[in-house]
């Protein structure tokens, strides 16, 4: 069951290009809240406060808008925008959610126990980063964590390997690609050497 983090934010009056630059020079991030049957909200983040938030928890998963005097609204982060030199955000948008309404997510995949995939001198290849899953907002995890330290070199996963929790739908392919081990080139250009090496030895008896 996903824990909502707090953001909190305030209201922004759409005014004109100063007024928002002046906010931004303040390290606020502009934002906007939308949801099915109610008027789009324009906010202001605190910059600081939210990076933080993201640094720890991710982007995925439930929050909980907080904004003075009103209540809290239980949100998704549907898009981000950041600078393409500064690597800054400067933009996020909120879709709020009911509680007893399912809907789509992304939820990160963790890979874990590379370390040992190298050891036996393979290669880890990387298949998606995400998965997309239908369920109530309460019933989101966290992430998916995969250990691949047991896979031997032609073993793969794939998101139908993924262990689904009670009331969460997988909407991603069952077979696309989370990861495979395959032999390293260096492996396998050792592998070639052995068999020339026999290869002469053999023509040489």
């Amino acid at each position: 069951m996903a824990n909502a983090q707090n953001i909190e934010c305030i209201k922004r009056d759409v005014k004109n290009k100063h007024y928002l630059k002046s906010y931004k020079r303040q390290n606020w991030i502009p934002g906007v809240v939308y949801g099915k049957g109610e008027p789009a909200r324009t906010i202001f983040l605190p910059a600081r406060q939210f990076n933080k938030t993201l640094q720890i928890h991710g982007i995925r998963g439930l929050f909980s808008l907080e904004m003075e005097g009103e209540k809290p609204a239980m949100v998704l982060i549907r898009e981000i925008q950041k600078d393409p030199l500064s690597g800054k955000l400067i933009h996020v948008d909120f879709l709020t959610v009911s509680m007893d309404e399912k809907v789509n997510n992304l939820v990160s995949i963790q890979i874990i126990g590379e370390e040992d995939v190298l050891k036996k001198g393979a290669i880890l290849q990387y298949g998606l980063k995400e998965a997309e899953i239908l369920c109530l907002p309460k019933d989101i995890p966290d992430h998916f964590s995969f250990d691949v330290s047991s896979l031997e070199i032609g073993d793969k996963i794939t998101m139908a390997d993924i262990a689904l929790p009670e009331g969460v739908e997988l909407v991603t392919d069952q077979d696309a690609l989370i990861a495979a081990v395959i032999a390293s080139g260096r492996g396998e250009a050792d592998h070639a050497a052995g068999e020339t090496e026999e290869a002469g030895e053999s023509a040489e008896a």
